[in-house]
């Protein structure tokens, strides 16, 4: 299965809006070579970087990792509209190796995004950034400690505690033990 090119979306994208490299760039606040580096598809980017772009072009991140032949939800009875069995959860790969997702739904069609996220031990950010425009994030952590700051204030979780939050608050959540974490995030509408 031939991998989706996240790059050639946000070249269509910033094209049909009428948008240079330059001023997406400027926008997103990062470089003009980093954006041409996405667009030929020579670097993943991070998901933080996705997000700055997706934002300038007004969408979400989930709309950039979207195939437009997808197929809708309604009146779908395959067993591969409804389940994701374990062993073919779809995996969003990163440039980042300390940070790991898997989608727990079958695709990001739906008013819900569902994920499951590892932390390896020590995976800590610099940036705090917005998610999503309106509705909420929970994340439920499953295993190990996580810390969530949001705006200013951080919160230690431990397994078994759960936090819920405004996605627009910029916010990011860091793995400062030396033990792997992980934390089931539902968010709506879909980020990704």
């Amino acid at each position: 299965m031939e991998a989706f090119d996240v790059g050639r979306k946000i070249k269509y994208l910033r094209q049909e809006q009428g948008l240079t490299a330059k001023s997406l760039a400027k926008s997103a606040d990062i470089s003009v070579g980093m954006l041409s580096q996405l667009e030929k598809g020579s670097t993943q980017g991070s998901v933080e970087t996705l997000r700055k772009i997706a934002k300038v072009l007004n969408t979400t991140l989930a709309s950039l990792f979207e195939d437009e032949q997808s197929t809708p939800l309604l009146n779908q009875t395959h067993e591969s509209f409804h389940i994701v069995r374990k062993e073919k959860r779809k995996k969003i790969s990163f440039p980042d190796p300390l940070y790991k997702c898997e989608l727990l739904v079958p695709d990001l069609q739906g008013d819900v995004e569902v994920l499951l996220v590892e932390l390896e031990p020590g995976r800590t950010t610099k940036e705090q950034l917005p998610h999503t425009r309106g509705g909420e994030e929970i994340d439920i952590v499953t295993s190990g400690v996580i810390e969530v700051t949001l705006a200013q204030e951080s919160y230690v979780l431990y397994e078994g505690d759960s936090i819920r939050f405004n996605p627009e608050i910029p916010h990011k959540i860091e793995n400062k033990s030396s033990q792997k974490a992980s934390y089931i995030s539902i968010i709506t509408p879909p980020s990704f």
